[in-house]
């Protein structure tokens, strides 16, 4: 009695009853017809299963195992795809769609050249959601850190991913995860929407959020770590990055340009630095000719806490254009401790998110100068009032974030006058935000108990 049948024996097998060669797009569908054999190495143990969340679907199955190493990965396709995948000097992007039991985890995907190993690129994406599907885009113009650069030149015919890339079965624990629909993806994008401004991360599913990093910045979309609720980008600044490294947010520009005026010239970005004192530029462009550019740079005033910096670029950097209203700024990158390269530094990780037009309003100029709207009393206790000049057009958004920089409170205003429940809140120190289709307003609040 035959107990085992070996990879190349399978393969025979295959051959001879006539599977065609897998190619993209990588269904699952046709295991009938199609070699979808999947290839483990490092203490990977994959097979095609029925999709658990529908039972008529068919998806890849990944175990990492305890015993697997921090590479463990599986090949789509053993003896690599029909076709090479078709990368251009614009189209250099995969999507997968992948199951993961955690939030955060790194997904790693390889495309290799099947006949010569040495020939190979990788890049990184990161989900956002636990035990949920989700469709993740793998942009190899970004590859990952160490890792061969992309060559269109070169012919890439094989596929491997990799979970929870860089973590050990030993210390992970053992852990199931799922994939299906590995595609090429031609035009740009998964069919999602140009990020435009305010830049939140929070509609990943319909928003292309593509980060494009230079200059040694690995950065991904990930979970804030202070608020399981909030997606926000994620930038470290590696121990081989220049002085000059940064990230550009919407790859290829933003849906609509910066609307500067002689009167407002500023931004606002929250984030996140593991030390106080560290300056952060932020540089506007014209996408289709980056000689149209301003920066403008400011310093964190917080260690390990979230909080909001002000970019105002009618104080441009010194040796750089100043900013001319006569022309198109529709790009932004931002450069975490501009100016000290990682080796200097070592390597650090910062956080952003909420990437605004407008500047901050402090508590004495919150009444006059946003569009009428009143906070009070404040101190406050047991409530606080919000009023509008005028009757909303559409919602507005508040938010009280605490000291700490941590979202405690969100609802959305419809009427002219709402009240906001203080009941659950400690006594201290908070931070009130309004957002609107004026723009978005800061004051500080103090709530006494």
């Amino acid at each position: 009695m035959i107990k085992y049948v070996s990879l190349l024996t399978l393969l025979l097998l295959r051959s001879v009853f006539g599977y065609a060669q897998v190619d993209l797009p990588i269904t699952f569908q046709d295991t009938a017809t199609v070699d979808y054999t999947l290839m483990d190495f490092g203490g990977n143990a994959s097979s095609i299963v029925a999709d658990p969340t529908n039972a008529s679907n068919l998806v890849g199955k990944a175990i990492k195992t305890a015993g697997a190493e921090l590479w463990a990965g599986t090949t789509n396709g053993g003896n690599g795809l029909a076709s090479a995948i078709p990368f251009t000097s614009t189209d250099t992007k995969m999507s997968v769609r992948v199951w993961s039991p955690d939030a955060n985890t790194p997904i790693r995907l390889k495309v290799e050249n099947v006949a010569n190993g040495s020939i190979y690129a990788e890049t990184e994406a990161t989900t956002t959601a636990a035990a949920s599907w989700e469709t993740l885009e793998f942009n190899f113009s970004n590859p990952a850190a160490g890792t061969a650069t992309l060559n269109v030149a070169n012919t890439y015919d094989k596929v491997s991913i990799f979970f929870n890339f860089g973590t050990t079965g030993t210390a992970a624990g053992e852990k199931t995860y799922y994939w299906d629909d590995v595609e090429f993806i031609a035009g740009g994008g998964i069919n999602k929407a140009q990020a435009d401004l305010p830049i939140t991360f929070q509609d990943t599913a319909t928003v292309n959020y593509a980060l494009v990093d230079f200059g040694g910045n690995v950065s991904s979309v990930v979970v804030d770590p202070t608020n399981s609720n909030n997606l926000v980008a994620k930038a470290i600044k590696t121990a081989g990055a220049e002085v000059w490294a940064g990230t550009t947010i919407g790859g290829n520009g933003l849906a609509n340009a910066i609307p500067f005026t002689a009167g407002s010239t500023k931004m606002t970005v929250r984030v996140w630095s593991p030390d106080a004192n560290t300056p952060i530029l932020l540089k506007v462009e014209d996408a289709a000719n980056p000689a149209i550019s301003v920066e403008t740079k400011v310093n964190t005033t917080a260690a390990a806490t979230w909080e909001t910096l002000e970019f105002n670029f009618s104080n441009h950097e010194s040796g750089t254009p100043a900013l001319n209203l006569a022309n198109r700024y529709n790009k932004v990158s931002i450069f975490f401790n501009f100016g000290t390269n990682g080796a200097t530094a070592g390597e650090k990780t910062y956080y952003w998110h909420d990437v605004r037009f407008g500047g901050l309003l402090g508590i004495d100029k919150l009444e006059a100068s946003a569009g009428g709207i009143r906070i009070y009393p404040n101190p406050a206790s047991d409530a606080l009032a919000i009023e509008f000049e005028e009757q909303l057009k559409s919602p507005a958004q508040l938010s009280i974030w605490d000291a700490n920089g941590r979202l405690v409170k969100s609802f959305s205003v419809t009427a002219q006058q709402a009240v906001c429940d203080l009941q659950g809140f400690s006594g201290g120190m908070y931070y009130v935000e309004i957002k609107n289709e004026s723009g978005n307003y800061f004051q500080k609040l103090v709530i006494v108990k």
